[in-house]
């Protein structure tokens, strides 16, 4: 579980990152025969009608209610870690946001 505590916030560090610098904001070509758009994907999302783009398909919160009771999401603890276990960790590792990826096995 001390694994869990140091690697899963890291890879989501990670994850994000790489959303945020590379993958929304490389530029897609355009393709012979497809009826998309090219562009740089976050500036597509933000700006779909520069693009002769509209928004179809729009979800109510009534939606997204009922998809969180059925799937029993909202039944799952907030934490993966008790809080017992998460404050044990905390205290052997107090600044686990600033472990950088290569210095995981260190940190563990």
């Amino acid at each position: 579980m001390l694994l869990a505590f140091i690697m899963v916030p890291l890879i989501q560090k990670e994850l994000d990152i790489f959303r945020e610098k590379v993958w929304n904001t490389h530029r897609i070509r355009a393709q012979k025969d497809k009826l998309l758009p090219d562009g740089v994907p976050e500036h597509i999302y933000n700006f779909p009608e520069q693009y002769n783009l509209e928004e179809c398909f729009a979800v109510t919160e009534e939606q997204l209610q009922e998809a969180a009771t059925e799937s029993g999401v909202l039944q799952v603890p907030d934490d993966f870690l008790t809080e017992e276990f998460r404050a044990e960790c905390e205290r052997l590792i107090p600044d686990n946001d600033t472990i950088k990826p290569d210095e995981w096995t260190n940190a563990y």
